[in-house]
This record gives structure tokens, C-alpha cells and sequence, in this order.
């Protein structure tokens, strides 16, 4: 997509005329080897480096406007990592702490990240500057791996919702996010909470989106704080999209789904069946019988689980998934024997 926007967007052109790109295949040759000394872990990543390859900046995804709004921050200061951080410790300005905040939050070290665009909210003086989301963006990123407590998170989210509060899709995704971090912490009043704030600014809209998404959150809400499975399931239907029963792919998004949650397995079963017969042949069919073998499992036939993997191997014989999903369920089918 963004190969085809730099041949045909003069936008996206125009972002470019002050830097060379050098697009790389980071799973190929000498672009894994490329891909590996700079940390690359996701894609699409942008990384700006002088000619002696100092990096000066660092992105992670693409969308057009943000790309544009990014390069024309990265190219206004062309100074080194190494001198930014220099710079922000003897005359620190907004500007550069969010550089290094950027740099820092693509290379996945959510600590400093969230360090360096909090002292550009300390340091900004446009009014128009707001670095709310992103603090909490890479506090919940980080909240995975536990490097932020969960008052923080809740703490910088609310700051996040605030800043948002003209942009109920904004707002969505955080109250979500949330929902699902205090899900995870235990935390069923916080997750009322945030599912509230996300119900509160999509309901009543004419946004198609947001009327699909205030289903996708009564998802949520049935589950996590009513506990009624056979509305979330009524509400999950609602959110698939026309013809889903005929697609494959959907058909298995929607039984993983029920397998994540353990809810309507057996229904799950019979749909999941039927995105194997639709399936084309390779690695969609075989993905579409793992997720019949986790049902299979959780409904206690482990045995089928088994041979479905090993069917899930003969449709894609390079992956290095699927033989580790026979060992395992190999393991527990012997411990339930044995059991």
C-alpha cells in the first residue's frame, strides 16, 4: 500500500523530497540482517538515518496523514538520537522530548517513551500540542509486560478520554483498551467503568461505525460485567458483517472468538466445520482447523484435537506452528490419560 502511495501520491512525494527511501523486505536476505542490527520488530517500521547510518528517527504503522505530519517533524530536525538527548538535557523543548518519545516508542521501550512525552506535555507551549494519548498509548502497550501500575494506566487514560472528548472514536478506543487492561487486573468496577465511557459516546449515533462499535462494546459489557454469554453472543452476531455465514474467514473469526471467551462451543463446532469445508486449500485451512482443534480440545476431545493439527500440518507443511500444536496437544492427551 505505502509502495504504491510514493509512485502515485504527490502528497506522499512531496513528504519525501528531502530523504532517500530505501524500502527493505525484512524477512528476505540481507533486508533480515538489515531488519535485525536496527530492532525491527513490526511492519511497517520507519526508521531516518544519516549517511553514516545514525539513526535520527524512528516510526511504527502508516496512514497517510500521519506519515506526512511524521517525515515533516523528522526532516525539520535532522540532528542524531545521540544529540537530541544531549540537546533535551541542556536546553529541553517540547519538540525534541517528542522525538525521542517517537524513537523510543517504536523501538518498543515503552518506559522512556512514556518518559519523554511526558515532559513534552510539561514542556509544550502551543495550546494545539497534546500529548495525552500518547502517554497512555505506551502505557498500555507497556501494561503487558507490567512496567506501569494499574492507577497509573487508569490515571493517564482518564487524562487521554479528556483531551478526546470531541472524538467519540478516540474516546472508543481508549475506554476498550482500558476495559480489557482492567479485565486482566480483576479490576470489574474499573472495567464498568471504561465500558460505560465508550457506550455513553457511541450510543444514539448515526456513524455507522460507532453504531458497530457500541455492539462490539456491548460484547464486552455482557461479558465482563453482566456475565450473560447468550446476549454477548447476540451482540457478536450484530457486529459481523453481511454474509459472514458464507465467508471463511469469518465464520473462523467468529468461532475463535467464542473459544477465547468459552462461550457457545457448540455452535462454535458446527461453524468452524463449515469454515474448513469453504476454506481454500494452504494456510487459510489449515488455520481454520486449529481453531477447531482448540474448540475441540476445550470441549474435551482432546483426541480430535490431534488429528486435526496434524491434518492443519499436511495444509501448510512449512509451518513450524502447527507440528508444536500436535506435541502439545499429544502432551495433554497423555496427562488426561493418564490422569
Amino acid at each position: 500500500m505505502f509502495t504504491g502511495a510514493v509512485n502515485s501520491d504527490t502528497d506522499i512525494q512531496k513528504a519525501l523530497e528531502n530523504v532517500v527511501l530505501y524500502q527493505v523486505d525484512s524477512e528476505k536476505g540481507e533486508g533480515k540482517t538489515l531488519a535485525d542490527s536496527f530492532r525491527v520488530k513490526y511492519y511497517p517500521t520507519f526508521v531516518m538515518t544519516s549517511a553514516r547510518g545514525e539513526p535520527l528517527d524512528r516510526w511504527l504503522g502508516y496512514d497517510k496523514e500521519s506519515f506526512i505530519q511524521t517525515m515533516s517533524s523528522a526532516t525539520a530536525d535532522p540532528a542524531t538520537i545521540d544529540d537530541k538527548l544531549a540537546r533535551l538535557k541542556s536546553s529541553p523543548d517540547a519538540r525534541t522530548a517528542e522525538a525521542l518519545g517517537r524513537y523510543y516508542s517504536a523501538l518498543l521501550d515503552f518506559k522512556n517513551a512514556v518518559e519523554y512525552y511526558r515532559q513534552a506535555q510539561s514542556l509544550k507551549t502551543d495550546p494545539k500540542a497534546d500529548y495525552s494519548y500518547d502517554i497512555f498509548d505506551n502505557m498500555a502497550q507497556g501494561a503487558e509486560g507490567g512496567l506501569f501500575p494499574f492507577e497509573e494506566i487508569s490515571q493517564a487514560a482518564d487524562a487521554a478520554i479528556i483531551s478526546s472528548k470531541d472524538d467519540p472514536h478516540g474516546i472508543v478506543g481508549i475506554s476498550s483498551r482500558m476495559a480489557r487492561i482492567a479485565n486482566k487486573n480483576k479490576r470489574p468496577n474499573d472495567v464498568a467503568k471504561f465500558l460505560q465511557i465508550g457506550l455513553d459516546a457511541t450510543a444514539g449515533k448515526d456513524d455507522t461505525i460507532l453504531k458497530r462499535t457500541h455492539n462490539e462494546l456491548m460484547v464486552d459489557f455482557s461479558l465482563m460485567v453482566k456475565n450473560d454469554t447468550a446476549t454477548a453472543v447476540e451482540y457478536k452476531k450484530a457486529t459481523m458483517p453481511v454474509g459472514w455465514l458464507k465467508d471463511p474467514k469469518q465464520l473462523n473469526a467468529f468461532a475463535w472468538w467464542c473459544f477465547e471467551n468459552n462461550v457457545n462451543l457448540d455452535e462454535a463446532e458446527k461453524l468452524s466445520r463449515r469454515s474448513i469445508e469453504l476454506a481454500e486449500a494452504g494456510r487459510d485451512k489449515a488455520s481454520n482447523l486449529d481453531t477447531l482443534a482448540e474448540i475441540m480440545h476445550a470441549k474435551g476431545n482432546t483426541r480430535e484435537a490431534v488429528e486435526l493439527s496434524k491434518k492443519a500440518i499436511k495444509e501448510s507443511p512449512d509451518s513450524k506452528y502447527f507440528p508444536q500444536q500436535v506435541e502439545r496437544f499429544e502432551k495433554l492427551l497423555k496427562e488426561k490419560q493418564g490422569s
